[in-house]
């Protein structure tokens, strides 16, 4: 399936995009999800362009954005899916020579995460590019301090702030309100001797960042294990609790690389000992099941099967994660503490590993680096980036629940949504795409307020009494 004109076929996608939900995602587990091979772009350099995150644009329009290494922020242009074409870059020089490595939109503004930290530290920064014109981003603002000189390797964003894995530093909090004056709010350096006075090879880097809860961030901190920052107070955030599998400390340095969230249990990528499910509902936090494929094999990429970074949720129901050699591995979390491997997609014989990735159905696209030189993924040199087209085929026979497809019009909608009730239901939730509660409350009159919500992609849950879930779907808000 290309593309072809998205923005004429945006409402078709769209109406497929619900039925695939409420039909697979909602009423039954996943038996196995299918995946072709598109296309991919791959830059013919010897310059290190190696990508290090990319991104659909999160409103339909085909175009993707990727983080190239020493070339800056790219746009590819995605409208014949089959053949990808880089049409605009925002240079490495305009970034202030800063190198991107990582990218989160949020409305008709990407924030770039900034600073290399591949050996050759930079300063932690931040770029906010405007993208209302999704084909020629605009320099916004552009933040570093040297403060903060380990690099940066994520950028996530909530309502006015926005949150800097900043490697060694920790966790810087920026003020974004005024998309041209970036404002230093705080940082927060996690407890640096958990779980063992650090090493050569055994440094905490505040690598992955997540939301829990209304006031609650999540750090996968790498060799410093899993960290809960209270952030109710944005001026002094506050430490209140770390874990480690002890299990991992016993065979490998532990690496904590990105995480997810969905209800209360946390899926965290764990480099070459594969991901980790973590209860954040006990005291304290507790393992609750460890997928471990290639035996927490070394730590050196080279000849090595698989290695695990960055990790997506769609929905409630399907995990994806980057898996380095191993390319891709999905996974069925309809059973929140036993994930089932549904797909995959690996070319382990070439020195090409997916570093990150995005998705946005029926594709997913990957950040690809190159380890043929160094074999270590902060010294990578070229890369670029692949295009997949996925499909979730149901499990036969699974008895159906008694959820349904929730019937709302219009969608995609401006102000006021409309939902059909088969029951009772009144109470409702919404969810963004990640997974991340956006407000509650109950239906006036069948209606539900949009006004506030940004644009882009929503999941709505319908519960009944005592909080029996009772329908869900998806709606898109312009």
């Amino acid at each position: 399936m290309k593309f072809g004109s998205l923005v004429g076929m945006k409402h078709i996608v769209t109406a497929f995009f619900i039925v695939c939900f409420t039909t697979q995602h909602v009423k039954a587990q996943t038996d196995t999800v299918e995946l072709n091979y598109i296309a991919d772009y791959y830059f013919e350099n010897l310059l290190p362009y190696s990508a290090y995150t990319s991104c659909f644009h999160e409103q339909g329009e085909p175009y993707i954005y990727a983080a190239c290494r020493d070339l800056g922020v790219v746009t590819f242009d995605i409208t014949d899916v089959a053949n990808p074409l880089p049409i605009d870059t925002v240079a490495l020089f305009a970034l202030n020579g800063f190198k991107p490595t990582n990218l989160s939109q949020h409305g008709n503004y990407l924030y770039v995460a900034t600073g290399g930290f591949d050996g050759f530290a930079q300063n932690a920064g931040l770029t906010i590019l405007d993208i209302g014109d999704p084909t020629h981003p605009v320099i916004k603002d552009l933040w570093d301090s040297i403060a903060f000189n380990q690099g940066a390797a994520i950028v996530i964003t909530d309502g006015d702030y926005a949150y800097l894995g900043g490697m060694e530093e920790g966790v810087i909090i920026l003020d974004v309100k005024d998309k041209t004056h970036i404002k230093y709010v705080s940082s927060i350096l996690p407890d640096p001797n958990f779980p063992e006075v650090p090493g050569l090879f055994s440094v905490p880097n505040a690598r992955g960042l997540a939301f829990y809860g209304e006031d609650k961030l999540l750090v996968a901190n790498d060799a410093g294990g899993l960290r809960v920052i209270d952030i109710s107070n944005k001026l002094i955030p506050v430490e209140i609790e770390k874990y480690v599998n002890t299990d991992i400390e016993d065979i490998a340095q532990s690496a904590y690389n990105n995480i997810v969230v969905v209800d209360h249990y946390a899926y965290i990528t764990v480099d070459m000992c594969g991901m980790e499910v973590v209860d954040l509902n006990t005291n304290p936090i507790s393992n609750v099941m460890w997928f471990n494929p290639w035996d927490c094999d070394s730590t050196n990429w080279i000849g090595r099967p698989g290695h695990t970074n960055e990790i997506k949720s769609v929905g409630d129901s399907l995990l994806f994660v980057s898996g380095g050699d191993s390319e891709l591995l999905i996974f069925d979390i309809t059973e929140r503490t036993n994930p089932r491997l549904v797909g995959s997609y690996a070319n382990v014989l070439d020195s090409i590993a997916t570093w990150a990735i995005d998705v946005r159905y029926p594709y997913v696209s990957l950040a690809l680096i190159n380890n043929e030189i160094f074999g270590v993924p902060f010294y990578s040199n070229v890369g670029g980036i692949a295009l997949l087209e996925w499909n979730a085929v149901p499990v036969v026979g699974i008895e159906e629940t008694s959820i349904t497809a929730l019937q709302m019009y219009p969608n995609p909608v401006i102000n006021t949504l409309h939902v059909i009730l088969t029951s009772g239901a009144k109470y409702y939730l919404i969810k963004d795409i990640s997974g991340r509660n956006i407000f509650e409350g109950t239906t006036n009159n069948n209606n539900i307020d949009c006004t506030s919500l940004n644009a882009g992609m929503y999941m709505i849950n319908l519960f009944g009494r005592q909080g029996v879930l009772s329908s869900s779907g998806v709606f898109i808000k312009q």
